[in-house]
């Protein structure tokens, strides 16, 4: 009877105890607002970081894409002027200098893009800088180098002749490159004989002296608003301040010599 009552006893406050109420408290007024603030400080957050890694990565985006076209542009520059006065050996026969004018060009003075032609003989299967074919070896290939400042862009005139014409003032040619927007060229000239630059110039009295040519492009990016306000560096080594498209701009120089003219240039 003892054991009956106590296991009785104990179900009944087994039972009491699964019926017991179950209270569930909500957050009060001032936890929501707490709660909320933190949320939108953290969105906040969150949100400038997103913004500042975009344009972060926007700004190296476009900065491969201009050191790419700096890149381009003095490759195809440099090449003709490595090419400039190249003689043409004929099978039969015997040709001891160029008969063209292997480089020359005009200076555009303050804030005016220069032009600079390179003339050299082709063999067949060479081409001018708008891709027209030599069809007879030995003719005088001409490209001409100039800067359409309305649009931006670089670019090329080439002849194939026995005597190309001369270049007018204008800008002509085949687009090479869009968003350049400055050439600037000096010469590099030996005065003695020696094979050895003695000074550079804008504009050589004696375009026979000119050994080496330093040329510079002045390239921009394609999209708008990609810098913040500030400076950047012109072809002339100039601090000018950024416009108010905000485009990034940079100025590639390589100096270049011209092979037919050096002994011994690699």
């Amino acid at each position: 009877m003892i054991i009956i009552s106590t296991i009785q006893q104990n179900n009944f406050k087994i039972e009491r105890w699964n019926k017991a109420p179950n209270f569930q408290r909500g957050f009060t007024l001032v936890e929501l607002m707490i709660g909320m603030t933190i949320g939108l400080v953290l969105l906040l957050v969150i949100g400038s970081v997103f913004v500042s890694s975009r344009q972060v990565f926007r700004e190296q985006e476009d900065n491969a894409r201009v050191q790419e076209s700096g890149r381009f542009a003095l490759e195809i520059i440099g090449r003709s002027i490595k090419q400039a006065g190249h003689v043409e050996m004929p099978f039969s026969g015997f040709k001891v200098e160029f008969t063209g004018t292997a480089i020359s060009g005009t200076n555009g003075g303050t804030g005016v893009a220069d032009t600079l032609t390179v003339q050299y003989e082709g063999t067949t299967g060479d081409s001018d800088c708008e891709g027209t074919g030599v069809t007879v070896a030995g003719r005088i290939i001409q490209n001409h180098f100039n800067i359409d400042a309305a649009n931006a862009e670089l670019q090329c005139d080439g002849q194939i002749s026995d005597t190309p014409t001369v270049p007018g003032a204008a800008p002509l040619g085949q687009v090479l490159l869009s968003d350049v927007e400055d050439l600037q060229v000096l010469y590099g000239v030996d005065t003695n004989g020696d094979q050895s630059v003695d000074r550079y110039v804008e504009s050589p009295l004696d375009w026979e002296q000119v050994v080496t040519a330093r040329v510079c492009v002045l390239v921009r990016s394609e999209k708008t608003n990609v810098v913040s306000a500030g400076n950047y560096l012109n072809c002339s080594g100039t601090s000018i301040a950024i416009p108010a498209d905000r485009r990034l701009r940079r100025a590639f120089t390589a100096t270049f010599n011209l092979r037919n003219r050096i002994n011994g240039t690699p």
